[in-house]
Order: C-alpha cells, then structure tokens, then sequence
C-alpha cells in the first residue's frame, strides 16, 4: 500500500476511530446525561418533597410562635388582673387596648358567668351563647374560629377565666381568623400554596383565594374540583385518616393534568393543620435548566448547585432571625423581651464568675396618665429612649431588656460603688428629650445583689421587683435596695402561710370582742368580734396577716371560722345568762365573688340557733362601690336572712348618696380618722355632714376609735347613737366581756 493511501486509510480509520471515540463519547454522555437527570429528577423530586415539608414545617411554627406570643399576653394580662392592679374592667381596657394591634387582637371582651359584659371597642354583650365553654377552662383557651357576635368576620378567641374583687369571670380577647392568612401567603417555586384547617378538613383559611364556600372540606373539594377517583381520590382520603390520627407526611397526587406534591404538617393549637402544595411544573423548569446547564458547561452545574444551596442557606437565615425576632426581640425598643432576659439571664448566672453580680428593675412611674395625654406613639418613643438610655450607662455585657409595658429589666457585674451607678441611671434615664423638649420622668428603680446559690432566675427577677415595688410613695429617693427587710417580711409572708392551715386546724386564732355602748346611758350596746393569732405564746398581729389572708385567700376559711366561734359564745350566754349581745362581724370583700357565700353562715346560725337579729355583718365602704359586682344583690340576700347590716370605714370611700339610699344598711359605722382629725370645738366638722346623712337615711350610727373624754363629749353633742373605743375597753377576751356586759346592762 502507498504511503498515501496508507495515510488515506489510516486517516479513514482514525476518522471511524474519532466517530467511533465521539459516538462512545456521545453515547456515555447520553447515558450519564439521562442517569444524571434521572438522578437530578430524584433529588428534584425530594428537594421538593423536602422544601414543601420545611415550609409547612415553617408556616406552622410561624403561626405556633404567633398563637404562644398571644397567649403570653392573655397570661400577663390576667395575671397583672390577679395582683390586684385594676378595680374595673374599663381600667384593663384602658391599659391594654393600645397594646392589642401589637397581637393582631381586635378587641378584648369581659364577661361573667351569664354571659354579660362590655368589649375594649365599646360594645355590650349579653346572654353570650356557650359561655360555660370558656369557663371550664383552667389555661389558657384558644377557640374554634367562629362568627363574631359584633361583625361579619370569623373569629378565633383567646380566653382565660380570672377573679376582679372576688368574682369570676373571662377575658376574651378575639383575632379575625384572616389575620393568619398573612402566614400563610407563601410561594414554594412561583407556584403551590397553603391552607389551614381543622382535623375535620374544614378549610379556615385559603391563601389561594379560590374556595368560596364557607366552611368547605378540603377532601371533598379537591376530589370534586379535580374529579378524583381510584388511586388518586384514595390518596387524599388517606391524608384525612392521617390527620385524624394526629400524624404528618408528604405525597404527590396527580391534579388535573399536573402532579402536585402536598405536605401536611399539625399545628399545636385545637388540632389544626397546615397544608402545603407545589405543582409539578416545577420540576419541568428546573429539568430545562438543567439540560442547558449540561450542554454548556459541568462548571456551571456547579456553580449553580452552589449558588442555590447558598440561596437556600441564605433563606434559611433570614426565617431563622425572624423567628428569633419573633420569639425573643421586642419590637418596640428593639431590646430583649421577657423571654430572651430570662432564658439569657440563666445562662450569665452560670457563666459569670463575677462577685457582684446585680439585676435592676425600672419603671416609669404613671406611663399610663402618660399615654393617655401624649398619645401611644409618642410615649413609644420614651420606652425606646429610656431603653436606649439604660443600656448605654450600664456596664459594657450587661443583658439588658424591655420586660413589659413600662419594665425594664438588667442583669450586670459592677466592681465599683453600686449606689453611684444607680445615680447615674436615675439622672440619665429620668431626664430625656423628646423632639428636642425635655422631659422628666419619675422612675421606680428596685436593685437586688444576686448571692452565690442564686440559681433561679425567676426568684431572683422577683426580688428585684419587690425592691422596685418598695419605692413606691418613696419620693425622697432614687432607688431602693433588696435588704433584709424586704429579706423578712418574704420570709415572714413564707412562714405565715406555710403554717396559717395548721393555725386553723389548732384553733391558734382566738376571737376577742371589744364592747360598744350607748352613747346616752353609755350602758353596753354590743361588741365587735376581733381575731388575734396566738402561736406559741406570741400574739401575731392581725395587720400582719390578715392583709396577706385578703391576698391569698385564705380569709374566707378565717371568717367562718370566727363567725362559727361567735354564734358558739352566743349559744353559750344565751343558756348561761339568758342574753345575748349584738355582735358585729366583719365579713371580707373575697366572699363576695363566691356564689351563695351567705348560706354558710345561714347554715351555722341553724346550728347553734342564733337569732340572726343579733348578729350584725360589716361590710367595708371599698366592697360596696365595686363595680365587678352586684352588690346590692348581695346586701338584699343578707337581709333577707335577716342579719344586721352594717358599713364600715364610712368616709374613707367614695361612695356615692343614692347608692346609699338603695343599700338595705342599717348601721353606719364612721371610722376613727375623722374622730381623730375632727376640730371637736367647731359647729361644722366631717362627721356633722355623716350624721346628717345617716339621719337622711334613717339608720344608726356608731363612732370607733374613741379614746378621750373629750371625744366622747363631742360626740354625745352630735347626738351619735353608739361609740366603740378604748375610752371605754379594748378588745378583751370572752370571759372578760361576760364580766363587762354582767356590770354594764
């Protein structure tokens, strides 16, 4: 062969060779294209799978960490109701209706057992339908949505039950179900979407937009929108026995003419779930993307795998530092919120090996007359500057957070002079300037020096506030220090209630009477049944723990048990001397939220047949203006029992004369401070005008605290028809009293 055609053949052959080389080469990367896009359409396939339950996953979190945070504020609402710090139903409205658009809350509603009450927004409810439903509930409540009963939206209401002045009663606070909506408008791919629903399938919420019937079933719906049947319609059906079954999962289902995936995933509120879908279109996009990225260039395969786990990292990030803002920043001052204080403020306690460790407790003294002169916005404003203000003169790794309303709260070391700091906070803080004006605010600032088997961040949080609390009324200074008085009367109120049961039981509590007589013979007219503490031989004062008894509730077990002791007496003199003396008995505010409270005493006056004549119930001014409860229902039930009626501390109150004149009172009693105060050589004091009105209403009056001569001159003067006092006899014991009233009547 020539050397020419040799090279011609060896040309052709490493022609055919090159072909051959180019169809293998071709052939492999069709075979490794389809086995990558094979492989790419599996992992597109449960990238999806994957992406559709993160969303879910996330969307319902999302709207977990929204229904926490609303519960959270029912809970501090119903718990600062609890302490004490509101008289009416308009004062909780007053202090948290600005709050409500923070929540998502439209309004708040007050009820009592029958269904009646008022809302934030102005509105009366009465009879409200299923009211028992909320009141069974010991926690936090959250309903099914449900039609409003003052507009035309669904509503979904958060309720707890609480006592205002002894009576129970619910908060309600409603969210227009759609307000969720704006969770769940999320796009997985530029297609698919969310519902939310019941476990029944009853769709609340369609961030499509396309079920127009109200209270649709999702299973039915898609089956009949898409005709499903066989393998399909039994794939939705099994979705339905999952969801009753409590369970989450992921599956595709062909819809119409395109496959979609649907995750669906529990949200941990009334059994509602989240369903989330995504069209198989996406996958077709992405598989045109990818055949083009593999006849350009593997690098850009790369490049582009990178860049979407970057995206997706990235995205990640995002909805993480939302949800952490969500769950732990607040939004106004942009510090910590409560959480976040006490969650970090556990972990500085470990942490810090400093000696002089600190947490401050600040407030503004009246933000709330603030807030209603100067607006929301603008006193928004102070809370962010005061934030500001306190983080900036604390020392450098301070935790420093915005606990509520107007509390903040600070966990530091400080190696100097505290007291010079605390200074420093009340100069800085106290003075701002909003809109270039200065302004002086009046702080309460409590400090407590954490100890070294400190642990509870909680206890240590409320040691702080009691300090704080403590400055109240304090106007000569700028702080208070958690000390060992604070230190004793915790212990103090510790010790009392940890053995006020045993008390009882062991009948420590002893009834002294102090006699009352009349003011013209000034022969004895009756006493007023008083208790004393006898423990060990030590008598505990009754300003000791009664005012604790009122806040823990134990004065209610206190009162029977001193009316039973006094009917007892009265038994027992009636048999011994063939007389009984009228009694007066104080009977707490706390009784009166209890339904029937009268009919144990009916049933002990029964027991020892009392004449209920004889036995004269006071009832303080305060517990007669209280607006949370029906009062003169009350009084009515009293007298209709036929017991002696009897207001105490007149004066003190506000109580008004035409409320007077429907109460079925016959005593008036005028507390001692107008006896003491009372100018007893003028014509015109105080207890002129009460008299005038006791002679308006026709009921007697008795003067208490009376202790000179002087006085009871003066008061004969009036013309006061019995005085109670130690001119005549301290609270003496009950065979001291038999002694007096055999010399006295």
């Amino acid at each position: 062969m020539k050397k020419e055609e040799q090279n011609k053949y060896m040309n052709m052959k490493n022609h055919k060779l090159n072909i051959w080389w180019i169809v293998i080469i071709l052939v492999i990367m069709v075979i490794m294209s389809f086995i990558y896009i094979k492989n790419v359409n599996q992992l597109i396939y449960r990238h999806i799978y994957s992406n559709v339950k993160e969303l879910s996953e996330q969307t319902a979190t999302q709207l977990n960490l929204a229904i926490i945070d609303q519960e959270r504020f029912v809970e501090i609402m119903v718990d600062s109701i609890n302490r004490g710090y509101f008289k009416s139903a308009e004062d909780i409205f007053d202090r948290y209706r600005g709050d409500l658009g923070n929540y998502h809350f439209t309004r708040l509603v007050i009820l009592d057992k029958n269904g009646n009450g008022t809302t934030s927004d102005g509105y009366t409810v009465k009879n409200y339908a299923n009211i028992e439903e909320f009141f069974k509930q010991d926690e936090i409540y959250v309903s099914e949505n449900r039609p409003s009963t003052v507009s035309n939206n669904q509503v979904n209401i958060y309720s707890k039950t609480f006592k205002l002045d002894g009576k129970e009663r619910v908060l309600m606070a409603t969210i227009n179900t759609q307000d969720y909506k704006s969770i769940l408008l999320r796009k997985l791919f530029g297609k698919g979407g969310t519902y939310l629903i019941n476990n029944e399938g009853t769709v609340l919420i369609d961030s499509f937009g396309t079920i127009q019937e109200k209270n649709a079933n999702i299973y039915k719906y898609i089956k009949d929108t898409y005709g499903l049947k066989d393998e399909e319609a039994t794939k939705i059906d099994n979705m339905r026995e999952s969801i009753k079954r409590n369970e989450v999962g992921t599956f595709d289902v062909k819809l119409g003419n395109e496959i979609y995936f649907i995750h669906y995933e529990k949200v941990n509120i009334n059994d509602w779930y989240v369903i989330t879908t995504a069209a198989n279109s996406t996958i077709a996009e992405e598989l045109i993307m990818l055949i083009i990225i593999l006849q350009i260039v593997c690098l850009l395969i790369t490049f582009t795998i990178i860049s979407i786990c970057v995206y997706i990292n990235i995205s990640n990030q995002k909805k993480n530092k939302k949800l952490y803002k969500i769950a732990y920043i607040d939004q106004i001052t942009i510090l910590g919120n409560e959480a976040y204080f006490k969650e970090n403020g556990a972990i500085y306690l470990q942490n810090n090996n400093s000696k002089n460790k600190y947490v401050v407790s600040l407030d503004i003294d009246k933000f709330k007359a603030l807030n209603n002169i100067y607006g929301y916005e603008f006193c928004n404003n102070i809370l962010k500057i005061v934030g500001e203000k306190l983080e900036n003169v604390l020392p450098p790794n301070s935790i420093t957070c915005r606990i509520s309303g107007d509390i903040f709260t600070a966990i530091f070391s400080y190696e100097k002079n505290i007291k010079n700091l605390l200074d420093k906070i009340y100069n800085q803080v106290s003075n701002i300037k909003i809109n270039k004006t200065p302004m002086h605010l009046n702080l309460s600032i409590g400090l407590y020096k954490i100890k070294n088997g400190d642990t509870d961040i909680n206890k240590i949080l409320d040691k702080a506030y009691m300090a704080r609390a403590k400055m109240k009324g304090l106007y000569d200074k700028n702080y208070y220090i958690f000390d060992t008085i604070l230190e004793n009367e915790l212990v103090e109120e510790q010790k009392i209630e940890a053995c006020m049961e045993e008390a009882l039981k062991n009948e420590e509590f002893q009834i002294v009477y102090q006699p009352k007589v009349f003011t013209n013979t000034e022969k004895i007219a009756g006493a007023e049944a008083l208790v004393r503490w006898n423990k060990d031989g030590k008598v505990i004062s009754p300003g000791k723990f009664i005012p604790l008894f009122e806040k823990n509730k134990f004065i209610i077990k206190l009162d029977l048990y001193i009316f039973e002791h006094v009917c007892k007496d009265l038994k027992l003199w009636k048999e011994k001397y063939n007389y009984v003396p009228n009694v007066s008995i104080n009977v707490s505010k706390a009784h009166f939220a209890q339904k029937n409270f009268i009919e144990d005493y009916v049933k002990i006056t029964n027991k020892y047949n009392i004449d209920r004549k004889d036995i004269d119930l006071e009832i303080t001014e305060s517990a007669t203006i209280d607006e949370n409860i029906d009062v003169l229902q009350i009084l009515n039930k009293i007298k209709e029992k036929g017991f002696t009626i009897s207001i105490d501390d007149f004066g003190t109150g506000y109580s008004s004369l035409s409320m007077l004149q429907s109460m079925p009172i016959d005593i008036i009693k005028i507390d001692k401070v107008f006896v003491d105060k009372a100018n007893l050589k003028s014509d015109k004091n105080i207890i002129d005008y009460i008299m005038l009105i006791a002679n308006h209403l026709g009921v007697k009056t008795i003067v208490e605290g009376v202790e000179t001569k002087e006085q009871v001159e003066f008061i004969k003067k009036i013309k006061c028809d019995i005085i109670q006092g130690y001119y005549y006899s301290k609270p003496i014991s009950k065979e001291e009293f038999e002694e007096y009233f055999n010399t006295n009547r």
